[in-house]
Protein backbone atom coordinates (compact mmCIF):
# COMPACT_ATOMS: atom_id res chain seq x y z
CA UNK A 1 0.00 0.00 0.00
CA UNK A 2 2.77 2.39 0.96
CA UNK A 3 4.69 1.63 -2.22
CA UNK A 4 1.53 2.14 -4.27
CA UNK A 5 0.87 5.55 -2.67
CA UNK A 6 4.52 6.45 -3.13
CA UNK A 7 4.34 5.54 -6.82
CA UNK A 8 1.19 7.64 -7.32
CA UNK A 9 2.86 10.59 -5.61
CA UNK A 10 5.91 10.33 -7.85
CA UNK A 11 3.69 10.05 -10.93
CA UNK A 12 1.77 13.17 -9.89
CA UNK A 13 4.97 15.16 -9.32
CA UNK A 14 6.35 14.08 -12.69
CA UNK A 15 3.14 15.23 -14.38
CA UNK A 16 3.51 18.63 -12.75
CA UNK A 17 7.12 18.89 -13.91
CA UNK A 18 6.12 18.05 -17.47
CA UNK A 19 3.49 20.78 -17.43
CA UNK A 20 5.87 23.49 -16.25
CA UNK A 21 7.65 24.13 -19.61
CA UNK A 22 4.36 24.66 -21.41
CA UNK A 23 3.15 27.35 -19.04
CA UNK A 24 6.17 28.81 -17.30
CA UNK A 25 7.11 30.98 -20.26
CA UNK A 26 3.64 32.43 -20.53
CA UNK A 27 3.42 33.29 -16.85
CA UNK A 28 6.96 34.56 -16.46
CA UNK A 29 6.24 38.04 -17.74
CA UNK A 30 2.65 38.70 -16.79
CA UNK A 31 2.60 42.47 -16.28
CA UNK A 32 5.39 44.24 -14.43
CA UNK A 33 8.55 45.86 -15.71
CA UNK A 34 11.82 44.95 -17.36
CA UNK A 35 14.89 46.27 -15.56
CA UNK A 36 18.19 46.24 -17.43
CA UNK A 37 21.45 46.95 -15.63
CA UNK A 38 24.17 49.02 -17.28
CA UNK A 39 25.83 47.05 -20.04
CA UNK A 40 22.73 45.00 -20.83
CA UNK A 41 20.98 45.24 -24.19
CA UNK A 42 17.31 45.79 -25.01
CA UNK A 43 16.15 42.46 -26.41
CA UNK A 44 13.61 42.47 -29.22
CA UNK A 45 12.40 39.13 -30.53
CA UNK A 46 12.02 38.47 -34.24
CA UNK A 47 10.03 35.53 -35.58
CA UNK A 48 9.63 34.28 -39.14
CA UNK A 49 10.38 31.39 -41.47
CA UNK A 50 14.10 30.65 -41.76
CA UNK A 51 13.97 27.04 -42.93
CA UNK A 52 10.73 26.01 -44.67
CA UNK A 53 8.33 27.81 -47.01
CA UNK A 54 8.95 31.58 -47.06
CA UNK A 55 12.64 31.82 -46.23
CA UNK A 56 13.93 34.59 -48.49
CA UNK A 57 11.15 37.16 -47.81
CA UNK A 58 11.44 36.34 -44.09
CA UNK A 59 15.15 37.09 -44.19
CA UNK A 60 14.32 40.35 -45.95
CA UNK A 61 12.10 41.31 -43.04
CA UNK A 62 14.79 40.27 -40.56
CA UNK A 63 17.45 42.35 -42.32
CA UNK A 64 15.05 45.28 -42.51
CA UNK A 65 14.46 45.13 -38.76
CA UNK A 66 18.19 44.81 -38.14
CA UNK A 67 18.86 47.97 -40.14
CA UNK A 68 16.46 49.87 -37.85
CA UNK A 69 18.22 48.49 -34.77
CA UNK A 70 21.65 49.31 -36.21
CA UNK A 71 20.60 52.88 -36.90
CA UNK A 72 19.42 53.38 -33.31
CA UNK A 73 22.58 51.77 -31.93
CA UNK A 74 24.81 53.95 -34.11
CA UNK A 75 23.15 56.98 -32.48
CA UNK A 76 23.86 55.70 -28.98
CA UNK A 77 20.85 53.43 -28.50
CA UNK A 78 17.78 54.13 -26.39
CA UNK A 79 18.79 56.28 -23.42
CA UNK A 80 22.30 54.88 -23.76
CA UNK A 81 21.24 51.23 -24.05
CA UNK A 82 21.91 49.31 -27.28
CA UNK A 83 19.23 47.05 -28.74
CA UNK A 84 19.59 43.56 -30.17
CA UNK A 85 17.40 41.16 -32.13
CA UNK A 86 16.81 37.63 -30.84
CA UNK A 87 15.79 35.35 -33.72
CA UNK A 88 13.14 32.64 -33.69
CA UNK A 89 12.35 30.28 -36.58
CA UNK A 90 8.61 29.53 -36.70
CA UNK A 91 8.62 28.03 -40.24
CA UNK A 92 5.32 29.86 -40.82
CA UNK A 93 3.63 27.01 -38.94
CA UNK A 94 1.26 27.49 -36.02
CA UNK A 95 2.68 24.88 -33.62
CA UNK A 96 6.25 26.00 -34.19
CA UNK A 97 5.19 29.64 -33.79
CA UNK A 98 3.67 28.82 -30.41
CA UNK A 99 6.94 27.19 -29.37
CA UNK A 100 8.92 30.26 -30.43
CA UNK A 101 6.49 32.55 -28.61
CA UNK A 102 6.75 30.50 -25.42
CA UNK A 103 10.55 30.67 -25.66
CA UNK A 104 10.41 34.46 -25.99
CA UNK A 105 7.94 34.69 -23.13
CA UNK A 106 10.25 32.67 -20.89
CA UNK A 107 13.01 35.27 -21.32
CA UNK A 108 12.22 38.09 -18.86
CA UNK A 109 14.41 40.53 -20.81
CA UNK A 110 12.57 40.33 -24.16
CA UNK A 111 10.41 43.45 -24.27
CA UNK A 112 8.75 43.20 -27.68
CA UNK A 113 8.55 41.12 -30.85
CA UNK A 114 8.88 42.01 -34.53
CA UNK A 115 6.67 39.38 -36.10
CA UNK A 116 5.44 37.03 -36.88
CA UNK A 117 5.77 36.96 -40.67
CA UNK A 118 2.91 34.66 -41.69
CA UNK A 119 -0.68 35.02 -40.50
CA UNK A 120 -0.99 31.33 -39.65
CA UNK A 121 1.95 31.70 -37.30
CA UNK A 122 1.04 35.14 -35.98
CA UNK A 123 -2.42 34.20 -34.73
CA UNK A 124 -1.47 31.39 -32.31
CA UNK A 125 1.74 33.15 -31.23
CA UNK A 126 -0.18 36.31 -30.39
CA UNK A 127 -2.30 34.40 -27.87
CA UNK A 128 0.92 33.59 -25.98
CA UNK A 129 2.10 37.21 -26.12
CA UNK A 130 -1.25 38.49 -24.88
CA UNK A 131 -0.96 36.39 -21.74
CA UNK A 132 2.71 37.26 -21.28
CA UNK A 133 2.08 40.99 -21.97
CA UNK A 134 4.68 41.21 -24.72
CA UNK A 135 3.81 43.76 -27.39
CA UNK A 136 4.24 42.65 -31.00
CA UNK A 137 4.26 44.36 -34.39
CA UNK A 138 3.88 42.14 -37.44
CA UNK A 139 5.41 43.47 -40.65
CA UNK A 140 3.45 41.19 -42.96
CA UNK A 141 0.59 39.19 -41.40
CA UNK A 142 -2.40 40.41 -43.41
CA UNK A 143 -5.22 38.02 -42.38
CA UNK A 144 -8.32 39.79 -41.10
CA UNK A 145 -8.37 37.70 -37.90
CA UNK A 146 -4.93 38.90 -36.74
CA UNK A 147 -6.17 42.20 -35.31
CA UNK A 148 -9.83 41.36 -34.87
CA UNK A 149 -9.79 39.26 -31.68
CA UNK A 150 -9.67 42.07 -29.12
CA UNK A 151 -6.00 41.55 -28.20
CA UNK A 152 -4.15 44.54 -26.76
CA UNK A 153 -0.60 43.48 -27.71
CA UNK A 154 -1.17 42.81 -31.42
CA UNK A 155 -0.26 45.38 -34.08
CA UNK A 156 0.83 45.33 -37.71
CA UNK A 157 2.33 47.70 -40.27
CA UNK A 158 0.82 46.23 -43.43
CA UNK A 159 -2.47 46.33 -45.30
CA UNK A 160 -5.12 43.70 -44.61
CA UNK A 161 -6.60 40.89 -46.69
CA UNK A 162 -9.90 42.71 -47.11
CA UNK A 163 -8.08 45.51 -48.95
CA UNK A 164 -5.84 43.21 -50.96
CA UNK A 165 -8.73 40.91 -51.86
CA UNK A 166 -10.85 43.81 -53.07
CA UNK A 167 -7.95 45.19 -55.13
CA UNK A 168 -7.38 41.79 -56.73
CA UNK A 169 -11.05 41.33 -57.56
CA UNK A 170 -11.27 44.85 -59.02
CA UNK A 171 -8.28 44.19 -61.24
CA UNK A 172 -9.55 40.79 -62.38
CA UNK A 173 -13.05 41.98 -63.25
CA UNK A 174 -12.48 45.58 -64.36
CA UNK A 175 -9.06 45.38 -66.00
CA UNK A 176 -8.62 41.76 -67.03
CA UNK A 177 -12.35 41.60 -67.90
CA UNK A 178 -12.67 38.21 -66.22
CA UNK A 179 -16.16 36.73 -66.44
CA UNK A 180 -15.30 33.59 -64.46
CA UNK A 181 -12.72 32.79 -61.80
CA UNK A 182 -11.63 29.80 -59.73
CA UNK A 183 -9.86 30.00 -56.38
CA UNK A 184 -7.53 27.54 -54.71
CA UNK A 185 -5.83 28.02 -51.34
CA UNK A 186 -3.44 26.27 -48.97
CA UNK A 187 -6.09 26.10 -46.20
CA UNK A 188 -3.97 28.33 -43.90
CA UNK A 189 -5.28 31.57 -42.36
CA UNK A 190 -3.61 33.82 -44.92
CA UNK A 191 -4.18 31.88 -48.13
CA UNK A 192 -7.74 30.78 -47.44
CA UNK A 193 -8.78 34.14 -46.03
CA UNK A 194 -7.55 35.96 -49.11
CA UNK A 195 -9.01 33.43 -51.55
CA UNK A 196 -12.41 33.59 -49.83
CA UNK A 197 -12.38 37.39 -49.96
CA UNK A 198 -11.53 37.42 -53.65
CA UNK A 199 -14.29 34.94 -54.43
CA UNK A 200 -16.82 37.04 -52.51
CA UNK A 201 -15.73 40.33 -54.03
CA UNK A 202 -15.45 39.00 -57.59
CA UNK A 203 -18.97 37.58 -57.32
CA UNK A 204 -20.22 40.93 -56.02
CA UNK A 205 -18.63 42.58 -59.05
CA UNK A 206 -20.45 40.23 -61.42
CA UNK A 207 -17.95 37.42 -62.08
CA UNK A 208 -18.93 33.76 -61.78
CA UNK A 209 -16.94 31.72 -59.26
CA UNK A 210 -16.72 28.24 -60.77
CA UNK A 211 -14.59 26.57 -58.08
CA UNK A 212 -13.30 27.33 -54.57
CA UNK A 213 -11.18 24.60 -53.02
CA UNK A 214 -8.34 24.06 -50.57
CA UNK A 215 -5.28 22.03 -51.55
CA UNK A 216 -2.36 20.45 -49.71
CA UNK A 217 0.63 22.82 -49.97
CA UNK A 218 2.99 19.85 -49.59
CA UNK A 219 1.48 17.91 -52.52
CA UNK A 220 3.46 17.24 -55.68
CA UNK A 221 0.58 16.77 -58.09
CA UNK A 222 -2.25 19.29 -58.51
CA UNK A 223 -3.39 17.96 -61.86
CA UNK A 224 -6.47 16.18 -60.45
CA UNK A 225 -7.97 19.46 -59.18
CA UNK A 226 -6.82 21.37 -62.27
CA UNK A 227 -8.49 18.91 -64.64
CA UNK A 228 -11.83 19.74 -63.00
CA UNK A 229 -11.57 23.10 -64.76
CA UNK A 230 -10.92 21.79 -68.27
CA UNK A 231 -14.55 21.47 -69.39
CA UNK A 232 -15.24 25.16 -68.75
CA UNK A 233 -11.87 26.86 -68.16
CA UNK A 234 -12.13 30.01 -66.02
CA UNK A 235 -10.62 33.26 -67.18
CA UNK A 236 -8.55 33.49 -63.98
CA UNK A 237 -7.28 30.95 -61.47
CA UNK A 238 -6.32 32.54 -58.15
CA UNK A 239 -4.13 30.76 -55.61
CA UNK A 240 -3.89 31.96 -52.00
CA UNK A 241 -0.66 30.71 -50.44
CA UNK A 242 3.08 30.66 -50.89
CA UNK A 243 5.76 30.36 -53.54
CA UNK A 244 6.36 26.61 -53.88
CA UNK A 245 2.78 25.39 -54.50
CA UNK A 246 2.17 28.52 -56.59
CA UNK A 247 5.06 27.61 -58.87
CA UNK A 248 3.90 24.00 -59.20
CA UNK A 249 0.35 25.10 -60.01
CA UNK A 250 1.68 27.46 -62.68
CA UNK A 251 3.58 24.64 -64.37
CA UNK A 252 0.86 22.02 -64.10
CA UNK A 253 -1.80 24.38 -65.46
CA UNK A 254 0.13 24.35 -68.74
CA UNK A 255 0.59 20.58 -68.58
CA UNK A 256 -3.15 19.85 -68.30
CA UNK A 257 -4.11 22.35 -71.00
CA UNK A 258 -5.35 25.40 -69.10
CA UNK A 259 -3.39 27.59 -71.48
CA UNK A 260 -5.98 30.37 -71.73
CA UNK A 261 -6.56 30.68 -67.99
CA UNK A 262 -4.48 33.39 -66.32
CA UNK A 263 -2.72 32.49 -63.08
CA UNK A 264 -3.03 35.07 -60.29
CA UNK A 265 -1.51 34.87 -56.79
CA UNK A 266 -0.40 37.00 -53.84
CA UNK A 267 2.61 38.38 -51.99
CA UNK A 268 3.38 34.87 -50.74
CA UNK A 269 4.35 34.09 -54.32
CA UNK A 270 5.69 37.54 -55.23
CA UNK A 271 9.23 36.26 -54.75
CA UNK A 272 12.33 35.50 -56.75
CA UNK A 273 12.04 31.92 -55.55
CA UNK A 274 8.68 31.64 -57.35
CA UNK A 275 10.26 32.96 -60.55
CA UNK A 276 13.09 30.46 -60.26
CA UNK A 277 10.85 27.47 -59.50
CA UNK A 278 8.20 28.23 -62.13
CA UNK A 279 10.74 29.10 -64.81
CA UNK A 280 9.37 29.97 -68.24
CA UNK A 281 5.86 28.97 -67.16
CA UNK A 282 5.74 32.00 -64.88
CA UNK A 283 5.64 34.34 -67.87
CA UNK A 284 2.36 36.24 -67.92
CA UNK A 285 1.36 35.29 -64.36
CA UNK A 286 -0.16 37.97 -62.10
CA UNK A 287 0.58 38.78 -58.45
CA UNK A 288 -0.53 41.35 -55.91
CA UNK A 289 1.71 42.59 -53.13
CA UNK A 290 2.51 45.60 -51.01
CA UNK A 291 3.55 48.62 -53.03
CA UNK A 292 5.58 50.96 -50.87
CA UNK A 293 4.82 54.65 -51.10
CA UNK A 294 7.52 56.05 -48.85
CA UNK A 295 7.34 59.51 -47.37
CA UNK A 296 11.08 60.11 -47.73
CA UNK A 297 12.96 59.02 -50.86
CA UNK A 298 16.33 59.84 -49.29
CA UNK A 299 15.51 57.65 -46.28
CA UNK A 300 14.46 54.81 -48.58
CA UNK A 301 17.71 55.10 -50.55
CA UNK A 302 19.76 55.09 -47.33
CA UNK A 303 17.80 52.08 -46.12
CA UNK A 304 18.40 50.15 -49.33
CA UNK A 305 22.12 50.90 -49.18
CA UNK A 306 22.35 49.75 -45.53
CA UNK A 307 20.24 46.68 -46.28
CA UNK A 308 22.41 45.66 -49.24
CA UNK A 309 25.56 45.99 -47.15
CA UNK A 310 24.06 43.97 -44.30
CA UNK A 311 22.64 41.22 -46.52
CA UNK A 312 25.67 41.20 -48.83
CA UNK A 313 23.21 40.68 -51.64
CA UNK A 314 20.94 42.61 -53.99
CA UNK A 315 18.10 44.44 -52.25
CA UNK A 316 15.26 43.22 -54.49
CA UNK A 317 16.25 39.58 -53.93
CA UNK A 318 14.30 39.82 -50.68
CA UNK A 319 11.09 41.54 -51.90
CA UNK A 320 8.51 42.59 -50.92
CA UNK A 321 8.50 43.30 -47.16
CA UNK A 322 11.96 44.70 -46.36
CA UNK A 323 10.65 48.22 -45.52
CA UNK A 324 7.87 46.74 -43.39
CA UNK A 325 10.45 44.89 -41.33
CA UNK A 326 12.23 48.19 -40.76
CA UNK A 327 9.01 50.00 -39.83
CA UNK A 328 7.90 47.28 -37.39
CA UNK A 329 11.20 47.55 -35.49
CA UNK A 330 11.26 51.35 -35.71
CA UNK A 331 7.76 51.67 -34.24
CA UNK A 332 8.77 49.43 -31.32
CA UNK A 333 12.02 51.31 -30.71
CA UNK A 334 10.24 54.68 -30.78
CA UNK A 335 7.70 53.43 -28.24
CA UNK A 336 10.46 52.09 -25.98
CA UNK A 337 12.16 55.47 -26.11
CA UNK A 338 8.91 57.13 -24.98
CA UNK A 339 8.23 54.94 -21.97
CA UNK A 340 11.67 53.82 -20.75
CA UNK A 341 13.18 55.51 -17.72
CA UNK A 342 16.47 55.22 -15.85
CA UNK A 343 16.60 54.71 -12.10
CA UNK A 344 19.12 55.81 -9.47
CA UNK A 345 21.67 53.09 -10.28
CA UNK A 346 21.51 53.82 -14.01
CA UNK A 347 19.40 50.79 -14.92
CA UNK A 348 16.88 51.08 -17.76
CA UNK A 349 13.30 50.39 -16.67
CA UNK A 350 10.59 49.54 -19.20
CA UNK A 351 7.00 49.19 -18.02
CA UNK A 352 5.33 46.52 -20.14
CA UNK A 353 1.80 47.92 -19.97
CA UNK A 354 3.05 51.40 -20.81
CA UNK A 355 4.92 49.98 -23.81
CA UNK A 356 1.83 48.12 -25.03
CA UNK A 357 -0.15 51.36 -24.88
CA UNK A 358 2.62 53.41 -26.49
CA UNK A 359 2.83 51.14 -29.55
CA UNK A 360 -0.95 51.18 -29.99
CA UNK A 361 -0.90 55.00 -29.64
CA UNK A 362 1.49 55.37 -32.60
CA UNK A 363 0.35 58.36 -34.63
CA UNK A 364 1.77 60.10 -37.71
CA UNK A 365 4.96 58.04 -37.53
CA UNK A 366 7.12 58.67 -40.58
CA UNK A 367 8.00 55.19 -41.75
CA UNK A 368 9.56 53.88 -44.92
CA UNK A 369 6.18 52.52 -46.04
CA UNK A 370 4.43 55.84 -45.40
CA UNK A 371 2.88 57.65 -42.46
CA UNK A 372 1.80 55.12 -39.82
CA UNK A 373 -1.08 55.59 -37.39
CA UNK A 374 -2.45 52.67 -35.38
CA UNK A 375 -6.20 52.34 -34.96
CA UNK A 376 -7.94 50.90 -31.90
CA UNK A 377 -7.37 47.32 -33.12
CA UNK A 378 -3.67 47.71 -33.94
CA UNK A 379 -3.89 48.17 -37.70
CA UNK A 380 -1.16 50.71 -38.44
CA UNK A 381 -0.32 49.97 -42.08
CA UNK A 382 0.41 52.39 -44.87
CA UNK A 383 1.40 51.44 -48.40
CA UNK A 384 -0.67 50.51 -51.41
CA UNK A 385 -1.77 47.25 -53.02
CA UNK A 386 0.20 46.74 -56.20
CA UNK A 387 -0.66 44.39 -59.07
CA UNK A 388 2.24 42.93 -61.05
CA UNK A 389 2.84 40.60 -63.95
CA UNK A 390 5.81 38.48 -64.91
CA UNK A 391 7.47 39.88 -68.02
CA UNK A 392 10.77 38.60 -69.39
CA UNK A 393 11.34 36.66 -66.17
CA UNK A 394 10.85 39.64 -63.86
CA UNK A 395 7.96 41.27 -62.01
CA UNK A 396 6.61 44.36 -63.74
CA UNK A 397 4.21 46.82 -62.10
CA UNK A 398 0.77 47.15 -63.68
CA UNK A 399 -1.44 49.08 -61.28
CA UNK A 400 -1.60 50.39 -57.72
CA UNK A 401 -4.62 50.80 -55.48
CA UNK A 402 -4.51 53.27 -52.60
CA UNK A 403 -6.59 52.85 -49.46
CA UNK A 404 -8.69 55.80 -50.59
CA UNK A 405 -9.39 54.23 -53.99
CA UNK A 406 -10.44 50.98 -52.37
CA UNK A 407 -12.71 52.82 -49.95
CA UNK A 408 -14.32 54.68 -52.83
CA UNK A 409 -14.75 51.41 -54.74
CA UNK A 410 -17.36 50.50 -52.13
CA UNK A 411 -16.79 46.75 -52.37
CA UNK A 412 -17.90 46.14 -48.79
CA UNK A 413 -14.94 43.86 -48.15
CA UNK A 414 -14.53 44.73 -44.50
CA UNK A 415 -18.17 44.01 -43.75
CA UNK A 416 -17.96 40.74 -45.68
CA UNK A 417 -14.83 39.64 -43.81
CA UNK A 418 -16.33 40.60 -40.49
CA UNK A 419 -19.44 38.54 -41.22
CA UNK A 420 -17.29 35.57 -42.31
CA UNK A 421 -15.09 35.78 -39.19
CA UNK A 422 -18.17 35.83 -36.96
CA UNK A 423 -19.42 32.50 -38.30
Amino acid sequence: MHSSKHLRAITFLLALVLLIPAYAGVNAQAGGTVKLAKGKTIKIGWAGDLTKQLVVPSKGILYGAQVAVNQINDKGGVKGFKAEIVQGDDQCVGDQATTVAQKFASDPEIVAVVGHVCSGATIPASDVYEKARIVMVSPSATAFTVTNRGLSVVNRVVFTDDKQGLADALYMVNVMKAKSIATLDDSASYGKGLADTIAQQAAALGAKVVLSESIDPEAKDYRPVLTKLLQNPPDVLFFGGYEKPAALLTQQMKEVGLTDTKFFSDDGAYTNTYLSLAGKDAEGAYMSAVSVKGSDEAAQKAFEDSFTKLANDKYNTYDPYQPNGYDAAAVILAAIDKVATTDADGSLVIDREALIKAVRATKDFKGLTGTLTCDAKGDCGAGEVGVYTVKDGKFASLQKYTAQQLMEAGGGASATMAATAAK
